[in-house]
């Protein structure tokens, strides 16, 4: 039985439920120096906001995991099937919003987002050296679980564009996801991404930054339409929720 959940999470764990990219093209290989450093969105967080969800403690053994370079397999496969059910969950939502289709510059941008997603996902899947442990697939399979519950993702697959304060909460959690969920803030600034894994993922940061840019350009669009007492609060509350569950995932690496 444990070897059919390891071969099960195994495959969902290479493609998180996606098709890869149509172009199957590589991504070029990320340079430090061009690595994320975060939203300037009002309300939302940099690298060090991202530092300061875990202690003292955690932050210095994960910078010192990733330090050596090597990043074990059992913390390759937390990290991948985490950032995948993060993708998963804008792809999912971004797939329902393609059935709606409009031709309104958000919905423009949030379909070159769906696509992007998907292939981040298999980018990352294709780099990881998954472990051999089957009890570290249920438990990630458990804190995903936790993340589509308290950010309550699924919500959003029964209506999106239609209803404009709905629309701007599925914005402000896709912002959150994108901007909360990042390593390189952990990862030494003079060390050099020379492992497949940490190259695709520093590859996946600096892509997230980009469709987060665009994400923060229509919050604060939308923000004047419902109000930006409300507006803020509903980032505030949607980043809360995130934080929650990626704190969960930094507390299990290395320990």
């Amino acid at each position: 039985m444990m070897l059919i959940i390891l071969g099960i999470h195994r495959r969902r764990a290479a493609v998180a439920g996606l098709e890869p990219s149509a172009s199957g093209r590589h991504l070029p290989a990320p340079s430090l120096a061009g690595r994320p450093v975060g939203s300037k969105l009002s309300g939302q967080g940099k690298a060090g906001d991202v530092m300061a969800i875990v202690d003292k403690a955690t932050r210095e053994r994960l910078t010192e995991r990733f330090a050596r370079g090597s990043v074990h397999p059992d913390d390759q496969t937390r990290i991948t099937l985490f950032v995948q059910s993060v993708k998963a969950i804008n792809s999912a939502v971004l797939a329902h919003a393609e059935l709606q289709g409009t031709d309104a510059p958000s919905h423009q941008a949030l379909h070159q987002q769906y696509f992007k997603e998907v292939e981040l996902a298999t980018l990352l899947g294709k780099a990881t050296a998954w472990s051999s442990n089957p009890l570290l697939y249920m438990e990630a399979t458990n804190l995903n679980l936790e993340l589509w519950n308290r950010t309550g993702a699924a919500l959003y697959l029964q209506g999106l564009l239609a209803d404009q304060e709905l629309f701007y909460r599925y914005l402000a959690l896709s912002h959150a996801l994108l901007d909360v969920v990042r390593f390189a803030p952990f990862i030494p600034e003079e060390q050099r991404p020379d492992t497949p894994f940490l190259q695709a993922l520093l590859q996946v940061e600096a892509d997230s930054a980009r469709e987060c840019a665009v994400q923060a350009g229509l919050l604060e669009t939308l923000s004047e339409k419902i109000g930006q007492e409300q507006a803020k609060a509903i980032r505030q509350r949607e980043r809360t929720q995130v934080e929650a569950c990626f704190k969960a995932l930094l507390d299990r690496l290395g320990a």
